[in-house]
């Protein structure tokens, strides 16, 4: 009876270790909602010489500095007379929230494409969801990064 015992204890024991070797790396806590700092806000536009058709817009990620985060939206389409161009980036319900806001002085009924640029200070080594806005209550694009030192990507906006 003991030898049995001493076998499913031995069992017991090798699986208690082997599930423990393979847990899942632990999990980071979720993002604390503040605002963030921007810095580097830059425009270029409006590029009016381009035809719709022939438009890719897409939003840059790039880690620089000490924990810094640059954020470009190329071909972002806004007002053709959009006043001072704004940043805001706050982290929302765990998600990184960047938004190119326009102050336009007057109501022009035309749209052309800008690039938009800024950097993001405190970012953390970690998974973000984020969503970018611009000219719109809508994101203009949604998608996970992995923030670390060595980031450089780029994603594709469809809309």
């Amino acid at each position: 009876m003991i030898p049995k015992i001493l076998k499913l204890s031995l069992v017991f024991l090798l699986f208690a270790l082997i599930g423990a070797s393979c847990q899942d790396e632990e999990e980071l806590p979720p993002l604390e909602d503040r605002q963030l700092t921007v810095s580097e806000i830059k425009t270029q536009g409006c590029k009016d010489n381009l035809k719709s058709n022939d438009i890719e817009r897409y939003i840059e990620l790039k880690a620089e500095g000490e924990n810094q985060l640059r954020v470009k939206f190329v071909n972002a389409s806004l007002n053709c007379c959009p006043g001072e161009i704004t940043t805001n980036a706050f982290i929302q319900n765990d998600t990184l929230r960047v938004i190119f806001s326009e102050e336009t002085p007057g109501r022009c009924n035309c749209f052309c494409d800008f690039d938009l640029e800024c950097v993001i200070d405190s970012m953390e080594n970690r998974s973000y969801n984020i969503e970018v806005y611009a000219h719109s209550e809508n994101a203009k694009a949604k998608f996970t990064f992995n923030y670390t030192p060595e980031l450089s990507s780029k994603t594709i906006v469809n809309n």
